[in-house]
């Protein structure tokens, strides 16, 4: 036999286990085990492998003058650096736009390319949240190294130094063997991060396949949480996963289905910790969500427009527990409007009305009475047109900001809008897939 390595995948993640018979042991159990530590990097070793737990590091480089009598733990001051990082699509060789202050933007080609806009094409994604997620001292985000329809969408990782892949998307247990199309939304809550995956298979509009995935950071498991997204037997159907918030120790679920059809747009909810399946929340909304976060106690979510009426945003007080309408776009139906990244920044909630026909591109705040309003024109004032859709919004360094992007993969058409306190500038024009995370250093 040829020379070669074992790679372990999920061996002895669930510790030891000396009460079950060791014939019927899982997988991921062992009856014995000694030093040994889990290494989530598929890079340094494979995926939720063991491996020998490391020694001590020496503190010094060279011997003392004499013996050590004693040892203390002098606190020292954390220092913290965070950076924002904005995704670029296929340009050239960069694959990020990096800043400190939101002024000065560095490109940067050493972190793994992200997803940009031709992955999202399947089931009608571009809409879709397609956040980035951060951990610790790490930015995590979907590679868009793979070959789709033959590979498998992959979890990406950047320290500020090293580049890493965290974990591969296996495929669904739905009604289709090929792999999963792309990861179209994260969100990180204390050490799990779930991904809303849109799958191959399902059924017609609006019955798309999907998964939403919990990965643990800590030991670099992956699991479903409920149940699957399509149209057979035990699966929530109306769309695949597209958008994610976390409110009362539920995770809730904004679907895409990809039809115009009026008042079909569906949000669920599970314990994602507990449950099996998924419980409606509502499922006439005007059309499909596009963006949802939880705020003053309750949720706000952005819609696409229908064939009959426009983009609309709701809210879901925690007392009414329902969803009511507080505002339709003026671009009218047509499914190619809506309102996406809902933002709070300084008490107040930020999205942006997108409709290609005008076009418009406005970034709209409510006020605590539930009214909306424009807050920046960036079609008529910062030179936005068709096809400058939005992405996510993100508040970094007490600054609110909002990617667009570019036309094409190529372009370099795409921009960021800051907002500090009431002042709106156009800070960066570059070739932007509308994709922004922040990673956070400690030192």
């Amino acid at each position: 036999m040829a020379a070669g390595k074992i790679r372990n995948f999920g061996f002895g993640v669930d510790g030891v286990n000396i009460v079950t018979d060791p014939l019927k042991l899982k997988a991921s159990e062992a009856i014995s085990l000694q030093n040994a530590e889990l290494v989530p990097n598929e890079a340094t070793g494979g995926l939720s492998a063991l491996t020998q737990r490391r020694g001590l590091d020496a503190l010094n480089g060279s011997a003392m003058s004499g013996s050590v009598t004693g040892i203390y733990n002098w606190p020292l001051k954390t220092t913290v650096v965070k950076t924002l990082y904005a995704g670029k699509q296929t340009e050239d060789a960069n694959t990020f736009q990096s800043t400190l202050d939101g002024t000065t933007w560095t490109p940067t080609s050493t972190p793994v390319a992200p997803v940009t806009d031709a992955y999202f094409a399947d089931n009608s994604n571009v809409q879709s949240a397609r956040r980035f997620a951060g951990y610790k001292n790490l930015l995590i985000y979907p590679g868009g190294t793979y070959v789709q329809d033959t590979a498998n969408p992959t979890i990406q990782s950047w320290n500020g130094t090293d580049a890493f892949t965290v974990t591969a998307i296996p495929v669904g247990p739905g009604d289709s063997s090929a792999p999963p199309f792309v990861i179209v939304d994260q969100l990180t809550i204390g050490d799990k991060t779930y991904l809303a995956v849109s799958d191959p298979g399902g059924g017609a509009a609006p019955d798309h396949a999907g998964r939403v995935l919990q990965l643990d950071m800590t030991t670099g498991k992956l699991r479903q949480v409920a149940s699957t997204f399509g149209n057979d037997s035990g699966q929530m159907g109306g769309g695949t996963p597209c958008c994610m918030a976390y409110y009362q120790n539920q995770l809730f679920v904004g679907l895409n289905g990809s039809a115009t059809t009026n008042g079909i747009g569906k949000i669920v909810r599970c314990f994602p910790d507990v449950d099996e399946t998924w419980t409606v929340d509502v499922s006439t909304l005007v059309s499909h969500p596009v963006s949802i976060i939880s705020y003053g106690g309750g949720m706000l979510v952005g819609t696409r427009s229908s064939a009959t009426t426009g983009a609309q945003i709701y809210f879901r007080s925690n007392s009414a527990l329902t969803w009511g309408s507080e505002v339709t776009s003026g671009g009218g139906a047509g499914g190619s409007g809506h309102y996406g990244g809902l933002c709070e920044y300084n008490g107040l909630v930020y999205a942006v009305e997108y409709f290609s026909t005008t076009p418009i591109i406005h970034v709209k705040v409510r006020d605590t009475a539930g009214s909306w309003t424009t807050s920046r024109d960036v079609d008529a004032t910062d030179g936005g047109v068709a096809g400058n859709l939005p992405g996510n919004g993100i508040v970094f360094n007490s600054k609110l900001f909002y990617a667009f992007r570019s036309l094409t993969a190529g372009g370099n058409d795409g921009f960021i809008m800051e907002l500090a306190t009431s002042t709106w500038t156009k800070r960066l024009t570059d070739n932007l897939s509308g994709s922004m995370g922040i990673l956070t250093q400690r030192s």
